[in-house]
Protein backbone atom coordinates (compact mmCIF):
# COMPACT_ATOMS: atom_id res chain seq x y z
CA UNK A 1 0.00 0.00 0.00
CA UNK A 2 1.32 3.30 -1.10
CA UNK A 3 2.46 5.74 1.95
CA UNK A 4 0.64 9.05 1.22
CA UNK A 5 2.14 12.38 3.16
CA UNK A 6 1.17 16.17 3.29
CA UNK A 7 3.15 18.52 2.56
CA UNK A 8 4.24 21.28 5.12
CA UNK A 9 6.80 23.65 4.64
CA UNK A 10 8.43 21.81 1.66
CA UNK A 11 8.73 18.44 3.73
CA UNK A 12 6.62 15.31 3.00
CA UNK A 13 5.02 14.60 6.55
CA UNK A 14 2.75 11.75 8.17
CA UNK A 15 0.06 12.70 10.86
CA UNK A 16 -0.33 11.30 14.01
CA UNK A 17 -3.51 9.57 13.08
CA UNK A 18 -4.96 8.21 9.29
CA UNK A 19 -8.40 7.40 7.33
CA UNK A 20 -9.39 5.01 5.14
CA UNK A 21 -10.10 6.11 1.10
CA UNK A 22 -12.99 3.96 -0.13
CA UNK A 23 -12.93 2.67 -3.66
CA UNK A 24 -16.54 3.37 -4.98
CA UNK A 25 -16.59 0.85 -7.29
CA UNK A 26 -16.26 -1.74 -4.66
CA UNK A 27 -17.07 -0.08 -1.49
CA UNK A 28 -14.60 -1.01 0.16
CA UNK A 29 -10.45 0.82 1.56
CA UNK A 30 -8.29 0.65 -0.41
CA UNK A 31 -5.63 3.68 0.98
CA UNK A 32 -4.65 5.56 4.07
CA UNK A 33 -4.66 9.07 4.23
CA UNK A 34 -3.20 11.24 6.78
CA UNK A 35 -6.27 12.78 9.35
CA UNK A 36 -4.47 16.20 10.29
CA UNK A 37 -4.90 18.18 13.41
CA UNK A 38 -5.15 21.87 14.79
CA UNK A 39 -1.50 21.83 14.81
CA UNK A 40 -1.09 20.46 11.53
CA UNK A 41 -3.16 23.36 9.67
CA UNK A 42 -1.21 26.17 11.85
CA UNK A 43 2.13 24.55 10.84
CA UNK A 44 1.07 24.77 7.44
CA UNK A 45 -0.19 28.20 7.46
CA UNK A 46 2.75 29.54 9.71
CA UNK A 47 4.79 27.65 6.48
CA UNK A 48 2.67 29.64 3.65
CA UNK A 49 3.28 33.07 5.89
CA UNK A 50 7.14 32.84 6.23
CA UNK A 51 7.64 32.41 2.91
CA UNK A 52 5.03 34.60 1.27
CA UNK A 53 7.63 38.17 1.30
CA UNK A 54 10.10 36.15 -0.04
CA UNK A 55 7.87 34.49 -2.96
CA UNK A 56 5.84 37.86 -3.63
CA UNK A 57 9.45 39.62 -4.47
CA UNK A 58 10.59 37.01 -6.26
CA UNK A 59 10.21 38.05 -10.08
CA UNK A 60 7.44 36.99 -11.80
CA UNK A 61 9.35 34.91 -14.81
CA UNK A 62 10.98 32.82 -11.61
CA UNK A 63 7.57 31.90 -10.27
CA UNK A 64 6.56 30.98 -13.98
CA UNK A 65 9.60 28.84 -14.20
CA UNK A 66 8.97 27.10 -10.98
CA UNK A 67 5.04 26.24 -12.59
CA UNK A 68 6.40 25.51 -15.55
CA UNK A 69 8.75 22.92 -14.16
CA UNK A 70 5.40 21.11 -11.98
CA UNK A 71 3.81 21.31 -15.01
CA UNK A 72 6.23 18.58 -16.84
CA UNK A 73 6.49 16.56 -13.83
CA UNK A 74 3.29 15.66 -13.70
CA UNK A 75 2.61 15.28 -17.44
CA UNK A 76 5.61 12.89 -17.21
CA UNK A 77 3.05 10.90 -14.43
CA UNK A 78 -0.44 11.69 -16.09
CA UNK A 79 -0.96 8.14 -16.46
CA UNK A 80 -0.13 7.01 -13.20
CA UNK A 81 -1.84 9.79 -11.26
CA UNK A 82 -4.95 9.06 -13.55
CA UNK A 83 -5.03 5.18 -12.11
CA UNK A 84 -5.13 6.71 -8.49
CA UNK A 85 -7.76 9.46 -9.23
CA UNK A 86 -10.00 6.57 -11.49
CA UNK A 87 -9.70 4.43 -7.90
CA UNK A 88 -10.44 6.97 -5.54
CA UNK A 89 -12.60 9.01 -7.56
CA UNK A 90 -14.61 6.07 -9.39
CA UNK A 91 -14.39 7.87 -13.01
CA UNK A 92 -13.32 5.50 -15.89
CA UNK A 93 -9.38 5.64 -16.35
CA UNK A 94 -9.45 6.36 -20.20
CA UNK A 95 -11.31 9.32 -22.00
CA UNK A 96 -12.98 7.27 -24.90
CA UNK A 97 -14.51 4.21 -26.21
CA UNK A 98 -15.36 2.92 -29.92
CA UNK A 99 -18.71 4.55 -29.57
CA UNK A 100 -17.92 7.92 -27.60
CA UNK A 101 -15.86 10.44 -25.51
CA UNK A 102 -16.98 10.64 -22.14
CA UNK A 103 -15.17 12.04 -18.59
CA UNK A 104 -12.67 10.33 -17.68
CA UNK A 105 -9.62 10.29 -14.99
CA UNK A 106 -7.58 10.78 -17.95
CA UNK A 107 -9.23 13.96 -19.58
CA UNK A 108 -9.38 15.22 -16.02
CA UNK A 109 -5.61 15.39 -16.01
CA UNK A 110 -5.53 16.57 -19.35
CA UNK A 111 -7.47 19.15 -18.07
CA UNK A 112 -5.44 19.85 -15.01
CA UNK A 113 -2.19 20.52 -17.32
CA UNK A 114 -4.35 22.47 -19.61
CA UNK A 115 -5.73 25.08 -17.07
CA UNK A 116 -1.76 25.07 -15.27
CA UNK A 117 -0.36 26.16 -18.72
CA UNK A 118 -3.26 29.04 -19.01
CA UNK A 119 -1.61 30.20 -15.84
CA UNK A 120 1.85 30.90 -16.94
CA UNK A 121 0.27 33.48 -19.21
CA UNK A 122 -1.34 35.79 -16.35
CA UNK A 123 0.01 39.04 -16.80
CA UNK A 124 0.14 41.98 -13.67
CA UNK A 125 1.42 44.51 -15.28
CA UNK A 126 -0.13 47.88 -14.04
CA UNK A 127 -2.34 49.95 -16.11
CA UNK A 128 -1.97 53.84 -16.56
CA UNK A 129 -5.04 55.32 -15.41
CA UNK A 130 -4.01 58.71 -15.59
CA UNK A 131 -0.72 60.45 -16.60
CA UNK A 132 0.84 64.09 -16.29
CA UNK A 133 4.12 66.03 -16.34
CA UNK A 134 4.29 65.66 -12.86
CA UNK A 135 2.59 62.50 -11.81
CA UNK A 136 1.17 59.37 -12.98
CA UNK A 137 -1.69 57.15 -11.03
CA UNK A 138 -1.18 53.36 -12.07
CA UNK A 139 -4.05 50.52 -11.38
CA UNK A 140 -1.42 47.80 -10.22
CA UNK A 141 -2.24 44.04 -8.83
CA UNK A 142 -0.63 42.78 -5.63
CA UNK A 143 -0.40 39.69 -4.01
CA UNK A 144 -2.97 39.43 -1.56
CA UNK A 145 -0.43 36.55 1.12
CA UNK A 146 -1.21 33.36 2.27
CA UNK A 147 -4.22 31.67 0.77
CA UNK A 148 -6.07 28.43 0.75
CA UNK A 149 -8.08 26.57 -1.62
CA UNK A 150 -10.22 23.19 -0.44
CA UNK A 151 -11.26 21.53 -2.77
CA UNK A 152 -14.28 19.05 -3.92
CA UNK A 153 -14.79 15.14 -4.80
CA UNK A 154 -15.89 15.24 -7.86
CA UNK A 155 -12.94 16.65 -9.70
CA UNK A 156 -10.17 16.60 -7.13
CA UNK A 157 -7.33 17.16 -8.93
CA UNK A 158 -8.45 20.00 -11.87
CA UNK A 159 -10.17 21.76 -8.90
CA UNK A 160 -7.23 22.21 -6.78
CA UNK A 161 -4.00 22.92 -9.42
CA UNK A 162 -6.89 25.60 -10.97
CA UNK A 163 -6.40 27.63 -7.78
CA UNK A 164 -2.82 26.34 -7.26
CA UNK A 165 -1.28 27.45 -10.54
CA UNK A 166 -2.78 30.98 -10.55
CA UNK A 167 -2.05 31.62 -6.99
CA UNK A 168 1.55 31.07 -6.60
CA UNK A 169 2.39 32.43 -10.35
CA UNK A 170 0.48 35.79 -9.12
CA UNK A 171 2.91 35.94 -5.60
CA UNK A 172 0.89 34.14 -2.91
CA UNK A 173 1.87 31.10 -0.69
CA UNK A 174 -0.92 28.20 -0.75
CA UNK A 175 -2.32 26.18 1.75
CA UNK A 176 -4.53 23.31 0.30
CA UNK A 177 -7.02 20.91 1.62
CA UNK A 178 -8.62 18.10 -0.56
CA UNK A 179 -11.87 16.18 0.01
CA UNK A 180 -11.80 13.36 2.45
CA UNK A 181 -13.16 11.36 -0.09
CA UNK A 182 -10.32 12.06 -3.08
CA UNK A 183 -7.25 13.09 -1.15
CA UNK A 184 -4.81 11.03 -2.65
CA UNK A 185 -4.25 11.64 -5.87
CA UNK A 186 -4.12 15.55 -4.81
CA UNK A 187 -1.30 14.09 -2.10
CA UNK A 188 0.58 12.42 -5.08
CA UNK A 189 0.88 15.40 -7.28
CA UNK A 190 2.24 17.77 -4.59
CA UNK A 191 4.82 14.80 -3.52
CA UNK A 192 6.14 14.82 -7.21
CA UNK A 193 6.58 18.70 -7.37
CA UNK A 194 7.46 19.67 -3.87
CA UNK A 195 10.72 20.62 -4.82
CA UNK A 196 9.88 22.78 -7.70
CA UNK A 197 9.00 25.79 -5.35
CA UNK A 198 10.69 27.37 -2.57
CA UNK A 199 9.36 25.39 0.69
CA UNK A 200 6.29 26.81 2.11
CA UNK A 201 5.19 28.25 -1.15
CA UNK A 202 2.84 25.23 -1.55
CA UNK A 203 1.01 23.28 1.43
CA UNK A 204 -1.14 20.41 1.29
CA UNK A 205 -2.90 19.42 4.47
CA UNK A 206 -5.51 16.14 4.74
CA UNK A 207 -8.19 14.93 7.25
CA UNK A 208 -11.16 13.08 7.97
CA UNK A 209 -14.43 15.94 8.21
CA UNK A 210 -16.24 13.99 10.50
CA UNK A 211 -13.23 13.95 12.76
CA UNK A 212 -12.10 17.32 13.07
CA UNK A 213 -13.07 20.14 10.54
CA UNK A 214 -9.77 20.80 9.42
CA UNK A 215 -11.55 23.32 6.30
CA UNK A 216 -13.30 24.95 8.87
CA UNK A 217 -9.90 25.57 10.99
CA UNK A 218 -8.14 26.69 7.82
CA UNK A 219 -11.19 29.29 6.69
CA UNK A 220 -11.29 30.47 10.47
CA UNK A 221 -7.32 31.41 10.55
CA UNK A 222 -5.98 34.62 10.82
CA UNK A 223 -3.37 34.71 8.92
CA UNK A 224 -5.57 33.11 5.60
CA UNK A 225 -6.15 36.27 3.58
CA UNK A 226 -8.06 34.35 1.32
CA UNK A 227 -10.07 30.91 0.85
CA UNK A 228 -10.99 29.38 -2.82
CA UNK A 229 -13.50 26.73 -2.26
CA UNK A 230 -15.63 24.66 -5.05
CA UNK A 231 -18.39 22.34 -3.10
CA UNK A 232 -22.00 22.54 -1.77
CA UNK A 233 -23.99 25.40 -0.83
CA UNK A 234 -24.39 24.89 2.74
CA UNK A 235 -20.90 24.59 3.50
CA UNK A 236 -20.21 27.54 0.61
CA UNK A 237 -22.54 29.61 3.10
CA UNK A 238 -20.57 28.45 5.94
CA UNK A 239 -17.62 29.40 4.61
CA UNK A 240 -18.59 33.00 3.78
CA UNK A 241 -19.52 33.83 7.44
CA UNK A 242 -16.56 32.44 8.57
CA UNK A 243 -14.45 34.99 6.20
CA UNK A 244 -16.48 37.72 7.54
CA UNK A 245 -15.15 38.03 11.24
CA UNK A 246 -11.70 39.42 9.50
CA UNK A 247 -13.07 40.41 6.11
CA UNK A 248 -11.35 37.44 3.59
CA UNK A 249 -11.42 37.75 -0.08
CA UNK A 250 -13.24 34.46 -1.17
CA UNK A 251 -14.29 32.75 -4.02
CA UNK A 252 -17.03 30.05 -4.18
CA UNK A 253 -18.25 28.21 -6.82
CA UNK A 254 -21.12 25.95 -5.34
CA UNK A 255 -24.17 23.88 -7.18
CA UNK A 256 -25.90 24.04 -9.21
CA UNK A 257 -29.79 22.77 -10.85
CA UNK A 258 -28.64 23.58 -14.34
CA UNK A 259 -31.47 23.86 -16.73
CA UNK A 260 -31.52 22.45 -20.59
CA UNK A 261 -34.47 24.11 -22.84
CA UNK A 262 -34.64 22.11 -26.27
CA UNK A 263 -37.07 23.70 -28.41
CA UNK A 264 -39.20 21.80 -30.62
CA UNK A 265 -37.35 22.37 -34.00
CA UNK A 266 -34.38 20.15 -32.77
CA UNK A 267 -33.39 17.16 -34.56
CA UNK A 268 -34.18 14.82 -31.84
CA UNK A 269 -32.02 11.97 -31.93
CA UNK A 270 -29.31 14.40 -32.26
CA UNK A 271 -30.25 16.89 -29.34
CA UNK A 272 -31.04 14.08 -27.45
CA UNK A 273 -27.28 12.21 -27.33
CA UNK A 274 -26.49 16.03 -26.49
CA UNK A 275 -28.28 16.41 -23.65
CA UNK A 276 -28.14 12.91 -21.63
CA UNK A 277 -23.80 13.25 -22.12
CA UNK A 278 -24.91 16.66 -20.75
CA UNK A 279 -26.10 15.24 -18.06
CA UNK A 280 -24.37 11.99 -17.35
CA UNK A 281 -21.03 12.96 -17.82
CA UNK A 282 -18.96 12.11 -14.61
CA UNK A 283 -22.00 9.76 -13.99
CA UNK A 284 -24.35 12.96 -13.27
CA UNK A 285 -21.07 14.43 -10.89
CA UNK A 286 -20.59 17.75 -12.30
CA UNK A 287 -21.32 20.95 -11.20
CA UNK A 288 -22.34 22.72 -14.30
CA UNK A 289 -23.99 19.51 -15.63
CA UNK A 290 -27.53 19.89 -17.09
CA UNK A 291 -29.85 18.92 -14.17
CA UNK A 292 -33.24 19.24 -15.30
CA UNK A 293 -34.47 18.91 -19.30
CA UNK A 294 -37.42 21.73 -20.30
CA UNK A 295 -38.42 19.76 -23.46
CA UNK A 296 -40.83 21.45 -26.30
CA UNK A 297 -44.24 19.57 -25.89
CA UNK A 298 -44.15 18.58 -29.62
CA UNK A 299 -41.51 16.21 -29.14
CA UNK A 300 -41.62 15.30 -25.46
CA UNK A 301 -42.10 12.04 -26.02
CA UNK A 302 -40.08 11.00 -28.90
CA UNK A 303 -37.06 12.89 -26.90
CA UNK A 304 -37.84 10.79 -23.84
CA UNK A 305 -38.13 7.75 -25.62
CA UNK A 306 -34.08 8.68 -27.32
CA UNK A 307 -32.77 9.62 -23.40
CA UNK A 308 -33.79 6.01 -22.64
CA UNK A 309 -32.11 4.65 -25.27
CA UNK A 310 -29.15 6.15 -24.54
CA UNK A 311 -29.21 5.30 -20.47
CA UNK A 312 -29.87 1.70 -21.92
CA UNK A 313 -26.60 1.86 -24.06
CA UNK A 314 -24.25 3.27 -21.69
CA UNK A 315 -22.12 1.11 -20.05
CA UNK A 316 -21.74 1.49 -16.38
CA UNK A 317 -18.81 -0.42 -14.59
CA UNK A 318 -15.45 0.02 -12.66
CA UNK A 319 -13.36 2.56 -14.39
CA UNK A 320 -10.37 0.27 -14.46
CA UNK A 321 -12.25 -1.54 -16.90
CA UNK A 322 -11.81 -0.52 -20.43
CA UNK A 323 -15.31 -0.38 -21.97
CA UNK A 324 -16.53 1.35 -19.11
CA UNK A 325 -18.12 4.68 -19.67
CA UNK A 326 -19.67 5.65 -16.42
CA UNK A 327 -18.24 4.43 -12.85
CA UNK A 328 -20.28 4.32 -9.63
CA UNK A 329 -21.36 7.74 -7.50
CA UNK A 330 -18.25 8.49 -5.58
CA UNK A 331 -19.38 7.94 -1.79
CA UNK A 332 -22.15 6.22 0.30
CA UNK A 333 -23.22 9.67 1.35
CA UNK A 334 -23.99 11.04 -2.53
CA UNK A 335 -25.69 7.38 -3.34
CA UNK A 336 -27.90 7.41 -0.51
CA UNK A 337 -29.00 11.00 -1.31
CA UNK A 338 -29.73 10.04 -5.14
CA UNK A 339 -31.86 6.53 -4.01
CA UNK A 340 -33.59 9.53 -1.34
CA UNK A 341 -34.27 12.20 -4.25
CA UNK A 342 -35.68 8.90 -6.69
CA UNK A 343 -37.55 7.02 -4.15
CA UNK A 344 -39.59 10.55 -3.37
CA UNK A 345 -40.54 11.23 -6.63
CA UNK A 346 -41.81 8.01 -7.12
CA UNK A 347 -44.04 8.72 -4.14
CA UNK A 348 -44.99 12.07 -5.56
CA UNK A 349 -46.29 10.20 -8.53
CA UNK A 350 -43.45 10.33 -11.18
CA UNK A 351 -43.25 7.78 -13.90
CA UNK A 352 -39.70 6.20 -13.98
CA UNK A 353 -39.10 5.77 -17.89
CA UNK A 354 -35.64 3.29 -17.34
CA UNK A 355 -33.92 2.88 -14.53
CA UNK A 356 -34.65 4.38 -10.69
CA UNK A 357 -32.76 1.93 -8.42
CA UNK A 358 -29.34 0.86 -7.15
CA UNK A 359 -27.53 -1.87 -9.33
CA UNK A 360 -27.11 -5.11 -7.84
CA UNK A 361 -23.71 -4.96 -7.42
CA UNK A 362 -20.64 -3.76 -4.58
CA UNK A 363 -19.97 -0.63 -4.74
CA UNK A 364 -21.76 2.46 -4.83
CA UNK A 365 -23.59 2.00 -8.33
CA UNK A 366 -27.17 3.78 -9.11
CA UNK A 367 -28.82 2.80 -12.66
CA UNK A 368 -28.69 5.88 -15.13
CA UNK A 369 -32.59 6.95 -14.93
CA UNK A 370 -35.34 9.44 -16.84
CA UNK A 371 -37.51 10.53 -15.12
CA UNK A 372 -41.80 12.04 -16.57
CA UNK A 373 -44.45 13.07 -14.81
CA UNK A 374 -42.55 15.88 -12.84
CA UNK A 375 -42.67 19.80 -12.37
CA UNK A 376 -41.53 22.44 -9.71
CA UNK A 377 -42.22 21.23 -6.41
CA UNK A 378 -40.58 17.84 -6.62
CA UNK A 379 -37.67 17.41 -4.96
CA UNK A 380 -36.13 16.18 -7.78
CA UNK A 381 -36.29 19.21 -9.95
CA UNK A 382 -36.24 21.86 -7.30
CA UNK A 383 -32.57 20.51 -5.86
CA UNK A 384 -29.27 18.92 -7.38
CA UNK A 385 -29.44 15.62 -7.49
CA UNK A 386 -25.59 15.50 -8.35
CA UNK A 387 -26.07 12.25 -9.74
CA UNK A 388 -27.23 10.00 -13.20
CA UNK A 389 -30.67 10.85 -13.06
CA UNK A 390 -32.21 12.97 -15.27
CA UNK A 391 -36.06 14.32 -14.84
CA UNK A 392 -37.71 15.86 -18.01
CA UNK A 393 -40.16 18.13 -18.03
CA UNK A 394 -42.72 19.77 -21.04
CA UNK A 395 -43.29 22.94 -22.28
CA UNK A 396 -45.40 24.48 -24.40
CA UNK A 397 -44.12 28.20 -24.43
CA UNK A 398 -40.38 29.82 -25.06
CA UNK A 399 -41.50 31.96 -22.72
CA UNK A 400 -42.37 30.01 -19.66
CA UNK A 401 -39.27 27.29 -20.15
CA UNK A 402 -36.94 30.56 -19.53
CA UNK A 403 -38.67 31.53 -16.58
CA UNK A 404 -39.18 28.22 -15.11
CA UNK A 405 -35.41 27.72 -16.17
CA UNK A 406 -34.52 30.82 -14.09
CA UNK A 407 -37.21 30.74 -11.49
CA UNK A 408 -34.29 28.97 -8.61
CA UNK A 409 -32.25 30.51 -6.54
CA UNK A 410 -29.20 28.33 -8.73
CA UNK A 411 -27.24 29.67 -11.96
CA UNK A 412 -24.49 27.80 -12.83
CA UNK A 413 -25.23 26.65 -15.80
CA UNK A 414 -27.57 26.09 -18.53
CA UNK A 415 -28.11 25.36 -22.72
CA UNK A 416 -30.24 25.87 -25.53
CA UNK A 417 -31.44 23.36 -28.25
CA UNK A 418 -32.69 24.57 -31.49
CA UNK A 419 -32.00 25.09 -35.19
CA UNK A 420 -33.12 28.24 -35.03
CA UNK A 421 -29.47 29.71 -34.19
CA UNK A 422 -30.59 33.36 -33.72
CA UNK A 423 -33.20 32.49 -31.38
CA UNK A 424 -31.17 30.30 -29.63
CA UNK A 425 -28.34 32.95 -29.00
CA UNK A 426 -31.12 35.17 -27.65
CA UNK A 427 -32.62 32.45 -25.26
CA UNK A 428 -29.55 31.53 -24.01
CA UNK A 429 -28.25 35.60 -23.47
CA UNK A 430 -31.61 35.62 -21.28
CA UNK A 431 -30.75 32.15 -19.09
CA UNK A 432 -29.25 33.54 -15.31
CA UNK A 433 -26.40 31.12 -15.49
CA UNK A 434 -22.84 31.65 -15.53
CA UNK A 435 -21.97 29.66 -18.62
CA UNK A 436 -24.66 28.63 -21.09
CA UNK A 437 -24.10 26.98 -23.94
CA UNK A 438 -26.23 26.78 -27.52
CA UNK A 439 -26.58 23.40 -28.60
CA UNK A 440 -24.10 21.53 -26.78
CA UNK A 441 -23.82 21.67 -22.60
CA UNK A 442 -20.30 20.97 -20.80
CA UNK A 443 -18.32 21.96 -23.93
CA UNK A 444 -15.01 23.70 -24.29
CA UNK A 445 -15.39 27.20 -23.43
CA UNK A 446 -10.98 27.62 -23.35
CA UNK A 447 -10.30 28.36 -20.17
CA UNK A 448 -12.70 31.70 -19.96
CA UNK A 449 -13.75 32.38 -16.41
CA UNK A 450 -16.47 29.93 -14.71
CA UNK A 451 -18.53 30.62 -11.62
CA UNK A 452 -21.90 31.06 -10.69
CA UNK A 453 -25.28 33.77 -10.31
CA UNK A 454 -27.02 33.58 -7.03
CA UNK A 455 -26.89 30.91 -4.70
CA UNK A 456 -24.61 28.80 -7.08
CA UNK A 457 -21.29 31.04 -6.41
CA UNK A 458 -19.58 34.22 -5.59
CA UNK A 459 -16.60 35.52 -7.92
CA UNK A 460 -14.53 33.64 -10.83
CA UNK A 461 -12.15 31.39 -11.54
CA UNK A 462 -9.80 30.94 -14.61
CA UNK A 463 -9.00 32.65 -17.65
CA UNK A 464 -8.71 36.73 -17.55
CA UNK A 465 -10.87 36.61 -14.02
CA UNK A 466 -7.61 34.90 -12.12
CA UNK A 467 -6.10 38.17 -12.05
CA UNK A 468 -8.83 39.74 -10.16
CA UNK A 469 -9.27 36.46 -7.93
CA UNK A 470 -5.86 36.14 -7.00
CA UNK A 471 -4.55 39.61 -6.58
CA UNK A 472 -5.62 42.80 -4.79
CA UNK A 473 -6.21 45.78 -6.95
CA UNK A 474 -3.88 49.10 -5.37
CA UNK A 475 -4.15 52.80 -7.21
CA UNK A 476 -0.70 53.82 -6.72
CA UNK A 477 0.63 57.87 -7.56
CA UNK A 478 3.91 58.66 -8.41
CA UNK A 479 5.42 61.55 -8.52
CA UNK A 480 7.87 62.28 -11.66
CA UNK A 481 9.62 65.31 -10.30
CA UNK A 482 8.62 69.31 -9.89
CA UNK A 483 4.93 70.57 -9.11
CA UNK A 484 2.19 68.45 -9.54
CA UNK A 485 -0.23 69.65 -12.25
CA UNK A 486 -3.73 70.35 -11.04
CA UNK A 487 -6.37 68.93 -12.48
CA UNK A 488 -8.57 70.32 -15.15
CA UNK A 489 -12.46 70.63 -13.91
CA UNK A 490 -15.01 70.75 -16.35
CA UNK A 491 -17.01 74.35 -16.48
CA UNK A 492 -20.35 73.75 -14.20
CA UNK A 493 -23.66 74.63 -15.81
CA UNK A 494 -26.05 77.26 -14.87
CA UNK A 495 -26.95 76.68 -10.83
CA UNK A 496 -30.99 76.08 -10.18
CA UNK A 497 -32.49 75.88 -6.51
CA UNK A 498 -33.78 72.93 -4.98
CA UNK A 499 -37.21 72.31 -6.07
CA UNK A 500 -38.59 71.93 -2.49
CA UNK A 501 -38.06 71.11 0.81
CA UNK A 502 -40.49 68.92 1.09
CA UNK A 503 -38.30 65.59 1.33
CA UNK A 504 -39.84 62.42 0.54
CA UNK A 505 -38.67 58.86 -0.59
CA UNK A 506 -38.42 57.67 -4.35
CA UNK A 507 -40.48 54.20 -4.71
CA UNK A 508 -41.34 53.18 -7.74
CA UNK A 509 -41.06 56.06 -9.43
CA UNK A 510 -43.14 58.09 -7.36
CA UNK A 511 -42.43 60.32 -4.02
CA UNK A 512 -43.94 59.35 -1.33
CA UNK A 513 -44.10 59.90 2.37
CA UNK A 514 -43.57 57.52 5.76
CA UNK A 515 -46.17 57.17 8.27
CA UNK A 516 -43.15 59.12 10.92
CA UNK A 517 -39.86 60.97 10.07
CA UNK A 518 -37.11 62.30 12.05
CA UNK A 519 -34.67 65.24 12.74
CA UNK A 520 -31.83 66.36 10.46
CA UNK A 521 -29.39 68.41 12.85
CA UNK A 522 -27.26 70.77 11.26
CA UNK A 523 -23.33 70.33 12.49
CA UNK A 524 -23.10 73.70 12.69
CA UNK A 525 -25.73 74.74 15.60
CA UNK A 526 -26.21 70.98 16.69
CA UNK A 527 -29.88 71.92 16.22
CA UNK A 528 -32.25 70.46 13.90
CA UNK A 529 -32.83 72.00 10.36
CA UNK A 530 -35.32 69.89 8.51
CA UNK A 531 -37.03 66.31 8.46
CA UNK A 532 -36.42 63.46 6.80
CA UNK A 533 -38.55 60.08 6.58
CA UNK A 534 -38.76 57.38 8.74
CA UNK A 535 -38.85 53.91 6.86
CA UNK A 536 -40.81 50.90 8.17
CA UNK A 537 -40.15 47.34 6.74
CA UNK A 538 -43.30 47.60 4.49
CA UNK A 539 -41.60 50.40 2.57
CA UNK A 540 -38.63 48.86 2.44
CA UNK A 541 -40.19 45.80 0.94
CA UNK A 542 -42.12 48.17 -1.70
CA UNK A 543 -38.96 49.65 -2.92
CA UNK A 544 -37.26 46.14 -3.02
CA UNK A 545 -40.39 44.66 -4.75
CA UNK A 546 -40.49 48.22 -7.73
CA UNK A 547 -36.41 47.29 -8.33
CA UNK A 548 -37.23 43.52 -8.54
CA UNK A 549 -40.37 44.32 -10.99
CA UNK A 550 -38.36 46.76 -12.92
CA UNK A 551 -35.48 44.81 -13.72
CA UNK A 552 -36.14 42.10 -16.67
CA UNK A 553 -37.22 45.42 -18.84
CA UNK A 554 -34.49 47.48 -17.64
CA UNK A 555 -31.70 44.82 -18.23
CA UNK A 556 -32.43 44.40 -21.93
CA UNK A 557 -32.64 48.09 -22.30
CA UNK A 558 -29.89 48.65 -24.71
CA UNK A 559 -26.72 50.41 -22.74
CA UNK A 560 -27.54 53.37 -25.34
CA UNK A 561 -30.89 54.39 -23.65
CA UNK A 562 -29.08 53.64 -20.20
CA UNK A 563 -26.70 56.47 -20.76
CA UNK A 564 -28.77 58.85 -22.32
CA UNK A 565 -31.67 58.52 -19.14
CA UNK A 566 -32.39 61.89 -17.42
CA UNK A 567 -35.53 63.56 -15.64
Amino acid sequence: MADYKMLINGELVDAKETFDVINPATGKAFAKAPHCDAADVDAAVAAAVAAYPSWRDTPIEERRACLQNAIGIIAQHKEALGELLCKEQGKPKGGETPERTFVGASLEMMMTLNVMGKALAISPEPLVHMETEGAKVEVCRRPLGAVAGIGPWNFPVLCMFQKVAPAVVLGNTFVGKPSPFTPLSTLAVVALIKDCFPKGVLNMITADDSKFRAGAHLTAHPDIRKVSFTGSVPTGKAIMKACSDDVKRMTLEMGGNDAAIVRGDVDVKKAAAGVFGGAFANTGQVCVAVKRAYVHSSIYDEFVKELVKNAEEAKFGDGMEATTMYGPLNNKMQFDKVCEFVEDAKKNGAKIETGGKPMDRDGYFYEPTIVSGVKEGFRIVDEEQFGPVLPVIPYDDDEDALARANGTKYGLGGSVWSSDIEVANKMAARMESGTVWVNEHLGDTDGAPFGGMKHSGLGRENGCADLAAWTEMQSLKTVKGGAPVPPSLPPLPEQLPLPSADYKMLINGELVDAKETFDVINPATGKAFAKAPHCDAADVDAAVAAAVAAYPSWRDTPIEERRACQP
